[in-house]
């Protein structure tokens, strides 16, 4: 945690018992099933002779990237109806020709972990400074867009993952009641519309939410999402008129909203990494949300000296992402916004 928005970092892992291999899969926004395959496939085929035990995959996904619309721009907020149905499509559209549009991490990430079961797997989407303009993944001499990476190890080193965050659930309920066909935009909730209802859930006035206000207001209020079974904190980047774009699939059902601080924040950091006392470390990764940087502020200093008491000399890297999430073999997959994600490698204490 020390690179700054125009540096660069670079992850080097070299160890005795252990096997590496790199997969990837093009294509991700338009066909994330095949990429997704393709690039397991080269994870399997390398690491099958391997005779280390434990398997870990760290995967990088292309990250969201807002399409732009004839006559509006990249928008974040539209309040025509008319024009809010056309978006609707064209995001549609953009996502199979242009690959313009939501970065689909979550389906990817679920596949990995259906097809991966045995592996601890630490999930980072990969986006620029919150505009959601570009973004870029690096193999070998190749810079590349619309891509998943993944490292592949195994080895003789103890390892787990953790997931955290810092949201706190509020008095305010409600019911996802209609959804899109892809399960991304939500329609209606308490059978109303939902951005209205949202409002009045919330207590603001009917203008409070513009370009300029978005990124202030509502990505500090995330919802929570069951999907699968899983309780997540999902943020809500796009309204469409009367609608809410989210960045993943979600069920309908209970929901409520949210609220942190950047104490609970803090919290969240000290918590994920109590989790792994019973290992001495020998080098971590961890991947946490690009939103968690504006909310930390100075905070984010503490959250640095938690990280290196824990580590002491040895190494670690975070990524800043823009949705992330780990899965365990023995506790499933977690898969979420605004939350800490670490994979620790060690020596196991018991």
């Amino acid at each position: 945690m020390g690179c700054y928005a125009r540096g660069a970092t670079a992850l080097g892992i070299s160890y005795r018992d252990m096997d590496i291999v790199v997969g990837y899969g093009k294509n991700t926004k338009r066909n994330p099933k095949k990429a997704t395959r393709n690039s397991i496939n080269m994870i399997k085929e390398g690491l099958s002779n391997s005779k280390y035990k434990n398997k870990f995959l760290l995967n990088l996904v292309s990250g969201p990237e807002i399409p732009s619309m004839p006559g509006l721009g990249r928008k974040k907020i539209i309040k025509s109806g008319f024009v809010s149905k056309f978006a609707m499509q064209a995001f549609g559209i953009s996502q199979k020709l242009l690959q313009k549009g939501l970065g689909r991490e979550d389906e990817i990430f679920e596949q990995i972990a259906n097809e991966l079961p045995d592996y601890h797997i630490i999930l980072g989407a990969l986006m620029d400074d919150e505009r959601g303009l570009r973004n870029y993944q690096f193999l070998n001499k190749d810079v590349l867009t619309n891509y998943t990476i993944n490292l592949g190890l195994s080895m003789d080193i103890d390892l787990d993952v953790c997931t955290t965050h810092g949201m706190k659930k509020t008095d305010l309920n409600f019911e996802i009641t209609k959804l899109n066909k892809d399960k991304h935009i939500i329609h209606e909730i308490n059978h109303k519309p939902a951005v209205p209802e949202l409002l009045r859930l919330l207590d603001w006035p009917e203008d409070f939410l513009n370009d300029k206000t978005m990124y202030k207001t509502i990505l500090y209020y995330p919802i929570s999402l069951k999907r699968e079974k899983r309780e997540v904190p999902i943020v809500m980047p796009f309204i469409l008129k009367n609608s809410i774009m989210i960045p993943c699939m979600i069920d309908k059902g209970p929901s409520s909203i949210l609220t942190m601080s950047g104490n609970s924040l803090v919290d969240a950091m000290k918590e994920n990494l109590s989790y792994f006392k019973q290992i001495n470390p020998k080098f971590g990764i961890g991947t946490f949300c690009i939103t968690i940087l504006e909310t930390l502020g100075n905070n984010l200093n503490t959250v640095r000296e938690d990280l290196l008491d824990y580590f002491k000399d040895k190494p670690f890297l975070m990524f800043v992402c823009a949705g992330e999430g780990t899965y365990n073999p023995k506790r499933s997959l977690t898969y979420a916004n605004m939350s800490f994600n670490t994979a620790i490698f060690g020596e196991n204490k018991n």
